[in-house]
């Protein structure tokens, strides 16, 4: 024997206790990465969510049809309905008038209770006389649109269509209105 003194085989692989603790830090580890992973994927989803919503107290403006003009039958009456609108916009009768500058998303609808031989044209204005958008459907059905919009101060927005008959239109399903950006 030469003397040098072996260490017991018990602990060539470490001690049992230490086998545990490396074991639970391992498992612990691990459960750490998975709890990191899953909040870092939804921390953007929340915030996505969070900030593409619409700020609560925006400006929307909705107007459903009324009726059609005595003096103009292409013009169209609307009953508005403007939620945290003061200052901004304002409805009054075929019109919004915009009162602050700014992006807008406006969207229309005009739906046909009949056909007729001609297409069906829904038209937008802005200050009476410039076309903002025309929107073109089929003899009967549907027309509508939505975009976003940059407007000014003391613009005059109104919609026409293309026919002359007092009741060609669904008032139930036609509609048009903005909110603003």
């Amino acid at each position: 024997m030469s003397g040098i003194m072996e260490p017991p085989a018990m602990l060539e692989g470490g001690s049992a206790a230490e086998k545990r603790r490396s074991m639970c830090l391992r498992v612990a580890f691990r459960a750490l990465v998975l709890v990191l992973i899953l909040i870092s994927a939804l921390v953007p989803i929340v915030f996505c969510l969070l900030h593409h919503q619409q700020a609560p107290g925006s400006c929307w403006a909705h107007g459903s049809l009324n009726e059609s003009s005595l003096q103009d039958p292409y013009v169209l009456i609307w009953n508005w309905e403007l939620r945290h609108c003061k200052g901004i916009v304002q409805g009054q009768g075929q019109y919004l008038i915009i009162q602050q500058t700014g992006k807008y998303f406006i969207y229309a609808q005009l739906y046909r209770k009949e056909t007729l031989k001609e297409p069906f044209t829904m038209m937008l204005y802005k200050n009476k006389i410039i076309p903002l958008n025309n929107a073109v459907g089929p003899e009967n059905g549907t027309v509508n649109f939505a975009r976003p919009f940059l407007l000014q101060k003391g613009d005059r927005l109104h919609c026409k269509k293309n026919d002359k008959k007092k009741y060609s239109l669904l008032e139930n399903q036609t509609y048009w209105g903005l909110f603003k950006m």
